[in-house]
């Protein structure tokens, strides 16, 4: 298992001037992987700090161009994509996410072909209830296949929704591969370990998880993320 940063706790135009002081200092903090939430030639700078390129983070919507998705992917040495949200964004309806179901079943299996592993990552609004006091989150377990997609499971929207982070991962363990961990204080984003979720708990059931590849720590974009990053680190290492 690798503990990574979802560069989406950047700004994106820090990242995009100053790539090689933001991948230095996350290796020195201790970091084994980056997650980038837009595509970038990273190669030169996990090759440089000894670095992992985990996934490339999109919109379900962006698979509609997936030539350049597998171009990107396979020119970085990458092998994953987590992907966010239903087709159409705003609209949460069970029948809207079940058309992504089946949209990302068929562009799952074209991207497994190219040895490319397909994960959903979740916010809070998978698990509100909408139609027949049904979640969309029952529809992606039950509609999305598990051979081609596996959950990328953000466990501070996990917490944000009301659920239980770490009932959640012990009853899904089998369908998780991926994980975000955040932690939140009265809906702000903190370090780990400064917040309401409980993150030690958490990181406690995901050692059970043989399957687990990809641990990602992630933060709000916010100036001091570097810092928060550096106790988020030193809070996992306790």
């Amino acid at each position: 298992m690798y503990l990574g940063v979802q560069l989406y706790s950047f700004e994106k135009q820090y990242v995009l001037n100053e790539p090689d002081y933001i991948f230095r200092r996350l290796a020195e903090i201790g970091y084994q992987a980056i997650e980038m939430p837009f595509p970038m030639d990273v190669a030169p700078y996990i090759k440089e700090y000894n670095l992992h390129y985990s996934a490339l983070h999109t919109g379900t919507d962006a698979l509609k161009d997936l030539s350049a998705i597998i171009t990107h992917l396979h020119s970085n040495d990458c092998q994953n994509l987590c992907v966010s949200g239903p087709l159409t964004w705003h609209d949460q309806s069970l029948n809207n996410f079940e058309k992504t179901c089946t949209y990302l079943n068929k562009k799952a299996e074209l991207l497994k072909s190219e040895g490319i592993k397909v994960h959903y990552h979740n916010h809070d609004f998978e698990f509100k209830l909408a139609e027949n006091d049904r979640t969309p989150f029952e529809i992606l377990l039950q509609q999305l296949d598990p051979a081609l997609i596996q959950l990328c499971v953000d466990t501070g929207w996990v917490d944000i929704a009301g659920r239980d982070p770490v009932s959640f991962l012990k009853e899904n363990r089998s369908r998780i591969s991926y994980v975000h961990l955040r932690d939140f204080l009265n809906g702000k984003s903190v370090a780990l370990g400064q917040g309401s979720v409980d993150v030690a708990g958490i990181v406690n059931e995901l050692s059970n998880n043989s399957a687990l590849e990809w641990l990602i720590v992630e933060h709000e974009p916010e100036n001091d993320t570097l810092k928060k990053l550096s106790i988020s680190r030193s809070y996992l290492k306790t």
